[in-house]
């Protein structure tokens, strides 16, 4: 079975594409996709096989720098993740080669989530329907020079108010390979009568585990050489 045949993933984009084509309608601008719950212990967790699939608008878009308010947050986290920008379409079927051929820069993004339901295999619907936790995203400055997915030399940092608290070189090593994150999410979104487009931009999963979200907090991601960016918790 594909990973967007599980019948729990599949009910859940039911309930979740429809709430993505409201907001469309009613004025958000389609920023791209987001994948969660890739890391092996997760699937294993989920009971899952690929990434579950969410999508971004420009209604959860923050500049580097800004607050993001946790009010009302059950348990809020802090992920850290490479973004991947599309230059061209990319339908269903390609090849790992394809997808990476398909990618015409990389860059820092950093992902505030609400951790609202239970997080186990009996509720892979619910949080898919809930768009995988999503309240808000930074982009960082997006690498030109980095087209075909070159993750070359790239290190990742964090650090929580201004100190370090983790570092990788292994940016695939908790998401899975970048190319194969991109080819899932054009065949998923192709199997429900969506396509992966020129100008999308994937956020492909923290490439250190999520760390809590604390009010007050700032949180900054260095994916080196590329310049750091940085949400604070408010």
């Amino acid at each position: 079975m594909n990973p967007w045949e599980d019948p729990r993933v599949s009910a859940g984009l039911e309930r979740q594409i429809p709430k993505r084509r409201a907001m469309l309608a009613n004025g958000a601008r389609s920023v791209g996709w987001k994948v969660g719950f890739g890391a092996p212990a997760s699937l294993e967790l989920m009971a899952i096989t690929a990434p579950l699939l969410g999508f971004l608008t420009d209604a959860t878009v923050y500049g580097s720098g800004d607050s993001v308010d946790s009010d009302g947050y059950q348990r809020g986290v802090v992920e850290f993740e490479v973004a991947v920008y599309l230059a061209h379409d990319l339908g269903p079927g390609a090849s790992d080669q394809e997808a990476a051929a398909a990618i015409a820069a990389v860059g820092p993004s950093i992902e505030v989530a609400n951790i609202n339901l239970p997080v186990g295999p009996d509720e892979v619907e619910g949080i898919v329907a809930g768009n995988i936790f999503h309240t808000a995203v930074v982009f960082g400055q997006p690498d030109m020079s980095r087209a075909g997915l070159d993750i070359t030399g790239m290190n990742a940092r964090v650090l929580v108010d201004g100190e370090l608290v983790a570092a990788t070189d292994e940016l695939e090593a908790i998401t899975g390979r970048y190319p194969t994150v991109v080819r899932t999410v054009a065949d998923t979104l192709a199997a429900n009568g969506l396509l992966l487009r020129a100008g999308d931009v994937i956020i492909t999963g923290s490439v250190i585990p999520p760390v809590p979200a604390v009010a007050g907090t700032e949180y900054t991601f260095a994916l080196d050489p590329l310049d750091p960016i940085s949400v604070r918790i408010g």
